[in-house]
Parts: structure tokens; sequence; C-alpha cells
């Protein structure tokens, strides 16, 4: 295979600059057309910043002084429940922009055959994002992980199996695990658990247990895109292909996991950033890389050559995060590069 060949999909991993979902489905089906095998609606409003919308989901008494929370020693001390933690709101947003959805496809705006993504973050994400406290955190998981779930199942309910993706997006797995190697000694990223890989996997192998078996599921593992600045930059891609095939081990057998998404600097146009993918073991999954950066097509071809030289079976493109906090115009240049790059 030569390491030349065009790719011919591209993977949106979200969130975008545009003001609605109609917006997103047509501005990215109109650009990449049969190039998505499945599309999100773009994470518009108060979704654009990852999970910045479900704070107001959980008690301002055990949120973080950063996100305007009023912590106190008596909020670490309560016992919390299911009715301290307000419904995520996933599931609304998804059941509205999938009727959206419907109409542009049969419109012909969005191909036939492909599906409707949704991507979600684990409670991880939103409860070690803004609670502080290890011990309340340790409360509050599971009691988020109750309303994430209600959700997944009433949008399971309303979208047919045929027509939806589960995307599972996993930065704070990533940055807790970077955190106990040493990585970051940002106490942000502290686990509340042990011992943190299997904790992680158990948590994994629960939310695919809620995904129907005829859902599509796949996983973005995710460096951060704060401020456009990695919360840690990586020095290959070792802890993703160590994660990627530990999840391939213990989820597979519950639900088949059909892609991974893994970042790639912008300045890591070289084979070495890319070796430890010859250690995947993805079973049939595929593999996108975000190799595609704003106005740097060239750059982009060089990190798919170097990726390719190393592990020849990457199946398509992608940014490194969401585009929901970027300029407009790099969500056309985004777009263009896919399109040059992934020809059909």
């Amino acid at each position: 295979m030569s390491n030349s060949k065009p790719f011919s999909e591209v993977l949106l991993l979200g969130s975008g600059p545009l003001a609605s979902a109609k917006d997103f489905f047509t501005t990215t089906s109109s650009a990449l057309s049969k190039r998505l095998h499945h599309v999100p609606d773009g994470e518009t409003g108060s979704r654009g910043n990852f999970v910045a919308c479900q704070h107001p989901n959980l008690p301002i008494t055990i949120i973080q002084p950063r996100w305007g929370g009023q912590p106190s020693a008596e909020s670490s001390a309560k016992e919390y429940t299911l009715e301290d933690i307000k419904p995520t709101g996933y599931d609304d947003h998804a059941i509205a922009s999938y009727a959206i959805f419907c109409e542009l496809k049969a419109a012909g705006t969005i191909t036939s055959g492909t599906r409707f993504q949704v991507s979600l973050p684990t409670p991880l994400n939103v409860v070690r994002g803004f609670v502080e406290d290890d011990g309340v955190c340790a409360q509050v998981d599971p009691l988020y992980e109750q309303r994430l779930l209600q959700a997944l199942h009433h949008l399971q309910e309303q979208i047919p199996a045929s027509d939806l993706t589960i995307q599972w997006d996993l930065p704070t797995e990533v940055a807790v695990l970077e955190y106990e190697r040493g990585g970051t000694y940002d106490k942000y990223w502290k686990p509340y658990f042990s011992p943190v890989k299997d904790c992680i996997l158990q948590r994994l192998v629960q939310l695919a247990k809620a995904v129907g078996p005829d859902v599509e599921m796949g996983y973005h593992l995710c460096y951060g895109d704060f401020g456009h600045v990695h919360f840690v930059q990586p020095s290959d891609t070792s802890l993703l292909v160590e994660l990627a095939n530990a999840i391939v081990a213990s989820v597979d057998p519950i639900h088949p996991v059909a892609y991974f998404q893994m970042p790639v600097p912008k300045d890591r146009t070289d084979e070495t950033y890319f070796l430890p993918l010859k250690n995947l073991e993805l079973h049939g999954a595929k593999l996108f890389l975000g190799v595609v950066h704003a106005h740097d097509e060239s750059g982009t071809r060089k990190r798919l050559e170097a990726a390719r030289s190393v592990y020849p079976q990457v199946a398509g493109v992608s940014t490194e995060c969401g585009m929901g906090r970027t300029p407009r115009e790099d969500l056309d240049s985004v777009l263009e590069i896919c399109a040059s790059v992934a020809e059909v």
C-alpha cells in the first residue's frame, strides 16, 4: 500500500463555530459530502466549550471557585443524592438536532447512509472538571453517571440504532493517566480513584453496556484544547496506544468499538511521534488521526505521510479536538484541507 494513497473518510469530533445545527450539517455536508460516515450537530450554543454547559447541573456548593462555585466545609461533609444532580440535557439537544438531520437527509443535503453522531463526555470529565474535593467527586461521580445514562437511554429511544453513532470523549481520562505517570503535576488532573487505569476501564465498560448493540460507538482520545493548548504536550502516541488497546480488550467483548481518534500536534511531522502505533491492537476498529490543522495543508500532508509510514491502516483524518472555540475562518480552512486530503 502506498503511503501517498488518498484517504476517503473524515471524522468531525463534535463542536463547530456555527449558529445552529442546521448550519453545521449544511456546511460540513456541502464541503465533505461522502467523506462523512457520521456527522455531529456542531454542539452549538452552550455546548461549544465542551463540558462547560454541565456545571449548572451540579450544586454550586461543590463547584470550584474558578467556575463560580462556593465550596464549603459543610458541602464536603454532605451526603449527596440523585436529586442534587440535574438532568444533563444531552438527550434533548440530540433529539432536536436529529429531527433537523432527518429533514436534511430526506432533502439530499446529507448523504444517504450517513449516521447522526452524538459526542458525549464521560462522568469523569464533568466531575473532575468542576469539583475539587476528592471525597465529593467520589460521591457525585456515580450520581452524574445515572443522569448521563438516563439521557443516553432517552435519546436511543428516539433515534434509530441504524442512524446513530455514540462517541465518548476522553480528555480527562488521558489527563489523569498522565498525572499518574508524572506527565503533569497539575493537581487539577489528580485522580480520585485507584488503580487509575483499571477504574477508568471499569467505568467505560459500564457506559458501553448502555449503548444499544446496533448503535455504532467510538472514542476520542484527547489531550485537551483549552486556549488551543494541550494540558500536556505528548512526547509520542504511547499512552494513547496503551489506552486504546486496553479499551479494546475490556470494552470490545461488551460492545464493538468502531473507531478511535488520536491527536497529532502541529509540529510533529516526524516518525518518532507515531512509532508506538506499531503496537496497536484494534481488532477491526478504525483509526482516525488529528493531523488536520487550519491553514496548514502542507503540514497536514507531512503529518499524514509520517503516520502512514508507521501505520498504513489509518482510516481517515480529523482535527485534534472539536472546533467550537475556533474562528469561522479556521473551520473553513479545516474543511477545505479535509476535502483535499480525503479525496473520494
